[in-house]
């Protein structure tokens, strides 16, 4: 692997870092756990644990690349 083939693949990591650091940061649902602001709309409304689970993910993730 030369230099070129190196660099192109650290922009290319660079890149899918600040890509998953924005999705963390803006998100892609607004699922903050508080299951009475949504409603019957929420995509969790049937399953607590699943919605539980998927905060609990998404805390760990923006541990992981320190996003507020």
């Amino acid at each position: 692997m030369n230099f070129s083939t190196f660099a192109v693949v650290a922009v290319l990591a660079l890149i899918v870092v600040l890509d998953i650091r924005y999705l963390l940061k803006n998100g892609l649902d607004s699922c903050g756990g508080d299951c009475e602001r949504c409603g019957s709309s929420c995509k969790w409304v049937h399953d607590i644990q699943k919605a539980q689970k998927h905060i609990k993910f998404q805390k760990k993730l923006k541990k992981i690349f320190r996003v507020q």
